[in-house]
Order: structure tokens, then sequence, then C-alpha cells
């Protein structure tokens, strides 16, 4: 049913940790594949010890993530493909909550649970649009996204292999934001489930998690939603989410920059949201820039909300 696909670029601190988390599993997947996307450390030789516990080892030279994950959807045979980055976890849930999605809801071809952050030793419960335990089809996609980007992360995504090749899986040659692309075109066309159940952990503190790498370009994200909009795709409603959705993730990833101190992709946000006629955003982004970054500390808190645990 379930054939585990988890890309590698150097993560060699963390994967160890993210297969044994996958071998927890109270629901047994099909298989487990991780693609080597090129590391220069030694993430290849530890899954390599895995390789009499059912954990297959792809190769390829490095392509970047989006190849990484089609490679692995290449080689799978299950009907699902169980999303996971190599320095996070799923707690052992993970698969049976998954596993009830699909029996419950198997029009959907994109399946969410709810996920923590760890950062800075702490762990964080994300701003969600549905209360703890909450299950069914989500009614407004789009809507619901923007008011909570936790409904979808890539460590806690399931999605139903057929769908994904009818939307030609993951875009190649995207700077940031390449999984929502996917997400998102996925929501265009299919229904999407979700149970607010914490099943999976994100590291935000992982190496080579962020790079620090000034931007001079919009994350590809938030170029194809512009692209949406001019489009005008999707139902009217639809068409309001991707709206909404646009703003938020413009918004905070445009803080980020400035709390990383990168104002020239803050700019680039800006630009784009002038191109795609959402001026009061532009203007918001622009007095953004004007803030010191300690002030911007207040975005990241809003973002992540309640801790629930570490010292």
């Amino acid at each position: 049913m379930f054939s585990v696909v988890i890309p590698l670029y150097n993560k060699g601190p963390h994967i160890r940790e993210t297969l044994d988390s996958v071998l927890k599993q109270t629901h047994c997947p099909l298989e487990i594949i991780v693609v080597d996307d090129g590391s220069t450390d030694d993430g290849p030789a530890i899954v390599s010890t895995y390789a009499d516990r059912g954990v297959r080892l792809v190769s390829q030279s490095n392509q970047g993530v989006s190849v990484a994950r089609n490679t692995g959807v290449t080689h799978a045979s299950g009907d699902y493909v169980a999303f996971l980055d190599a320095d996070d976890r799923w707690l052992p849930n993970h698969l049976q909550v998954a596993w009830h999605l699909v029996t419950e809801y198997p029009s959907a071809a994109l399946l969410t649970t709810a996920h923590l952050i760890e950062r800075e030793n702490r762990t964080f419960r994300p701003r969600s649009t549905f209360p703890n335990g909450w299950e069914g089809i989500v009614p407004d996609f789009f809507s619901s996204y923007a008011q909570g980007l936790s409904l979808v992360n890539s460590s806690a995504a399931i999605v139903r292999r057929d769908a994904l090749d009818s939307v030609g899986g993951f875009p190649q040659g995207v700077r940031r934001g390449e999984d929502i692309i996917v997400w998102v075109n996925l929501a265009l066309n299919y229904p999407v489930a979700h149970a607010a159940v914490f099943t999976a952990i994100y590291n935000q503190q992982a190496v080579n998690r962020a790079e620090g790498i000034v931007e001079t370009e919009p994350p590809g994200s938030l170029q194809h939603l512009c692209a949406l909009m001019q489009q005008q795709a999707g139902s009217p409603q639809q068409q309001r989410g991707i709206r909404r959705l646009f703003d938020s993730i413009a918004f905070f990833t445009a803080a980020g920059f400035c709390l990383n101190g990168d104002r020239t992709g803050a700019t680039a946000i800006k630009r784009l949201s002038i191109l795609c006629h959402r001026y009061k955003l532009a203007f918001s982004i622009a007095v953004l820039t004007l803030f010191p970054r300690s002030f911007l500390k207040i975005a990241r808190r809003y973002r992540h909300q309640q801790v629930v645990g570490g010292g």
C-alpha cells in the first residue's frame, strides 16, 4: 500500500533516527526507498547498513530534491507514496493514521496529518485551521492552507501515485516551495483529506535546512500561485483561496527573509505582489523591510504559537 520515499542529501547526522522512526511504525510500509542525491557525507553508508531491514538505497548525481523525490516515485511499487525528509521523523502512528484516511476517504489524492516543529531544543505546535482530532475532506483547501500552512508538510503528506503522475510530479529547477506547487496542483484537481492528529516531527534546526543564501527571485511556489491567479484557474471559491494563500506565503516568507537579513528576497516578493495586483500586500511587505530584525521575531512566534515541550 505505502511506498516510503526519503530524499537524502548530506543528512548523515539525522538519517539513522529518520529510518528508525519508519521502522517503528505500527502499520508497516510496503517498502522504504532512500534516494541519495549526490551526498558527500556518510549518509549513504549509514543507509546501507539498513539493507537487511528492507531499506533500499538508490543513488544519483546531485539534481535537487524534486528530482530525488521523482526518482523515488519511479522506483516505488505502492499505490500511495508517503514522503519523509531525511532529517525529520514520524511518530509510530503515522502510517496507521494514513491507512485510516485511505480507507475512509478513497477519493482523496492528497492525505495529510498534523506535525510538530522542533527548533532551538523546543517543540512547537504550528497554527492549524482544525481542532485536534478533526478529520475529513478539507472543504476549502486553499483558504484553509492560507490560515495554517501546517495543513500540509512534506514529511506528513501521502499522495496517491496515479494522481501525482497526472499533475506531472515534482517540478524540476524550482527554488523554494516545489512541494507547495505539487500540493496546489493536486488540490485543484482532487479532494484533500486531513487528520488533525500529530504523527510527524519537522526538524527546523537540521543541518543545511537553511543555507543563508540571498534570494534574488521570489520562491517558485509564489510564482506558480501568481500564474494561477492570472489564469483564473479553478472555481471561484478556489480562486479566492489561491489569493489568500499567495498573501499568506508571501508575507511570512518576506518576514523570514528580513529576519535573516535578506531584504533583497523580500523586495523580490514585493515586486511579484504588484505584478499579481496584490497592492495592499506589497505595501505591507515594503513596511516590513523597514523594521529591525529583532522586531520581526514576533512574526516567527505568531507562526509557531504554542510551545509544547523542551527547555
